[in-house]
């Protein structure tokens, strides 16, 4: 959006306020600056901003200069001051239309249609736009200046000098192919069109009758202003499978608070430059938006801004807060017993202001966000982490283990080979490209994904595994009503296939992964986790449960469910894939398996009794010495064993048994291993001199 300082100066004073602080005021207020730039030619400097979707109010310059108008605190010029307030008032009709909010039209005759004058040129050129006539240049100066949708058409070319109430129309009965006439438009969707007799001025909200469009030869105009129900322009684009410029601004929703003072001036304009009798209006409002209160907690907005920076503790006074909601133009009122402050939020923002949270963020917005304190509070209560997500980093690090490399996918999708004719997918409503139009409700093709490059790319031996969330769609069956629900889970998947897995001899050929095999490491990644699973064979019935399209996949003699043998319920799926050369399955066995981290959790045995002793680990290297020492039969080597450990000597770090040999005599040879080991040195020679010498020591008084 470009703004001209020029032009915004003819609606606020800006004569004390420079335009590098302007800019700096709008940055800190949340509106992203693009560029700024000088028109030379003009005298003009020009902003342009980068809106974020929930501020379409202050799209168009009338908008931004009420946002101005707040962050400098300043009120807008005599002729504009009406347009802060909520005076603006509608004669209500009783019939009701789907498509419209509000609609005024008047017939214009004998007018003399020209050139634009130059300062409306100029305007126009501060936004890259050349003036063909006046007629269309008012309705694109209007466009720019209230963001409003006012049209002007040639009414010469219907063949009308008087409007005539009951000959304007509003149909959905007719055909609309000489007003559309994009190629992919569907044809059995029947728009409300507004029509006056038998001419089509235009698919409300969608597009104008471009045949009527004024040109220099006109005389006659019809000036026609319209707001419509976004939600009914979000609905018929679907159906008819069509976007234009005029549904996008409509689907943005239009503030109808402005609706009749940019109608006004463009019939003002109209009158003035190209003269003119204006005839009956015909309009058609519905009822206005009801005024909503927000009540807001006195204690939300000081928990949520926190205290004033270098002020110890000190916090917003209401009157402070009252003065800020007074600028914003909400009108207020404070509880002072219950410490709430109740506010009425003025029409041009009640599609933004919607919640509590949104008003202390504009209360914060305009103090200043830089004015309070951002550090974090000193007394934190740390969080515990959740079983799921422990559990969660205890998988990714036994996978890892194992030889696997993890990989990540967004859960967001094509709708490819592997999901058509699916059912059970979510498609989402208003996806942003068509590589994330649906919800992934299984890991499978990610990982059939990662192979088919992987093969592509020469690589056969591929071993990976995903920890990812699909969604899926579950039959909930309550008091004989079937309904659906969405439903998102944690899944864990994994891909194996090796055709060089194992061979018996170095002689030997190698052999690929077997399915036993492939059961086998699954059955340790259980081991490790002490879940307690059970197998059983996979039926039809079970098919219903996955995806239909991925389970063709399977070879069913060699694929398993895998249960909890408490609850007997399923939590995944073990299998080999079937040999197909269309997904590159034909070059190695491959075996996949999905489980539900729900489902395996119930599965884990928690042992809480286990007790562990956490001792210093030594960075320095450690000694041997073995020891040969000759007993009687009768004589214990565990009692000599001890009485050297009790020795408690902080080099000793072990003593084991690695050998025995027993002679004919009744006498035997023990074979000690002893292991010396500093914490803070590396030992020498005096260290285990020592030892050696406690050691014979112990030997000489204990053993005959």
């Amino acid at each position: 959006m470009k703004v001209s300082w020029k032009w915004l100066g003819q609606i606020i004073d800006l004569q004390n306020i420079e335009f590098d602080k302007l800019t700096e005021k709008l940055t800190m207020a949340g509106f992203e600056i693009e560029e700024t730039y000088q028109l030379r030619t003009l005298q003009d400097k020009i902003i342009e901003l980068k809106l974020t979707a929930n501020r379409q109010d202050a799209s168009f310059l009338i908008g931004i200069a009420r946002e101005i108008s707040t962050l400098l605190n300043k009120p807008l010029k005599n002729h504009y001051h009406h347009i802060k307030a909520n005076n603006i008032s509608r004669t209500c009709n009783h019939v009701s239309y789907q498509s419209l909010s509000d609609l005024k039209l008047n017939i214009i005759i004998n007018i003399k249609n020209r050139h634009s004058p130059k300062w409306m040129q100029n305007y126009l050129k501060s936004h890259n736009i050349e003036g063909t006539n006046l007629l269309n240049d008012i309705t694109e100066y209007i466009n720019l200046k209230w963001g409003q949708d006012i049209e002007i058409f040639d009414a010469r070319k219907i063949g009308i000098n008087s409007i005539s109430n009951n000959k304007i129309q509003i149909l959905n009965n007719s055909n609309i192919s000489q007003i559309i006439d994009e190629k992919n438009y569907s044809y059995n969707i029947s728009p409300e069109l507004l029509q006056y007799k038998n001419t089509i001025l235009s698919v409300i909200g969608i597009k104008s009758n471009h045949h009527l469009k004024c040109d220099l030869n006109t005389s006659s105009i019809i000036v026609c202003g319209t707001i419509c129900q976004s939600t009914y322009i979000q609905s018929i684009i679907k159906k008819l499978n069509i976007k234009t410029e005029k549904s996008t601004k409509h689907r943005k929703k239009i503030l109808r608070c402005d609706f009749l003072y940019a109608y006004e001036e463009a019939i003002r304009l109209i009158s003035t430059f190209a003269k003119g009798i204006i005839g009956k209006a015909y309009t058609y409002h519905r009822l206005p938006y009801k005024h909503k209160n927000l009540l807001v907690n006195k204690d939300d907005i000081y928990n949520i801004l926190g205290p004033i920076k270098n002020h110890y503790n000190d916090f917003l006074s209401v009157k402070e807060i009252l003065n800020i909601l007074d600028q914003l133009n909400f009108r207020s009122t404070y509880n002072y017993i219950k410490q709430i402050f109740t506010i009425t939020i003025p029409e041009y923002r009640i599609h933004d202001i919607t919640r509590p949270i949104d008003v202390i963020e504009e209360i914060g917005r305009i103090y200043g966000f830089e004015k309070f304190d951002d550090g974090l509070p000193q007394a934190i209560n740390r969080g515990l982490t959740s079983d799921e997500r422990q559990i969660t980093k205890k998988v990714r690090t036994i996978l890892r283990n194992l030889g696997m490399h993890e990989a990540i996918h967004y859960s967001l999708k094509r709708k490819n080979k592997y999901y058509q004719n699916n059912r059970n997918i979510i498609e989402l409503y208003n996806p942003l490209s068509e590589d994330q139009t649906i919800l992934q409700n299984s890991l499978f093709a990610n990982l059939l994904e990662i192979q088919q490059y992987n093969i592509n790319q020469k690589n056969f031996s591929i071993e990976a595994f995903e920890i990812g969330r699909i969604f899926i769609k579950n039959q909930i069956s309550q008091n004989s009503i079937n309904t659906q629900q969405n439903q998102e889970q944690i899944c864990i998947a994994c891909i194996m296939g090796k055709p060089n897995f194992l061979r018996s001899s170095w002689t030997d050929e190698p052999k690929e992964l077997s399915w036993f095999h492939a059961k086998g490491i699954l059955e340790e990644f259980f081991e490790k986790l002490h879940a307690a699973v059970a197998w059983k064979q996979f039926t039809n019935s079970d098919i219903t449960k996955i995806n239909q399209k991925i389970a063709d996949l399977f070879n069913l003699k060699r694929t398993s469910t895998i249960y909890n043998p408490i609850t007997e319920e399923s939590i995944g799926f073990f299998g080999q894939l079937r040999h197909l050369s269309n997904y590159n399955l034909e070059h190695c066995t491959t075996y996949i398996f999905e489980i539900q981290l729900s489902g395996l959790m119930q599965t884990i045995n928690y042992k809480n009794h286990l007790k562990y002793r956490i001792k210093p680990y030594s960075l320095y290297p450690s000694v041997t010495r073995d020891i040969s020492i000759k007993l009687h039969n009768h004589e214990n080597i565990d009692t000599i064993r001890q009485k050297i450990i009790n020795q408690k000597n902080n080099l000793l770090e072990s003593i084991e048994i690695f050998n025995e040999y027993k002679h004919n005599n009744n006498k035997r040879n023990i074979s000690l291993r002893v292991t010396y080991r500093a914490q803070d040195r590396t030992l020498d020679d005096k260290d285990l001199t020592k030892i050696n010498q406690e050691i014979k020591y112990i030997l000489k008084h204990n053993i005959k």
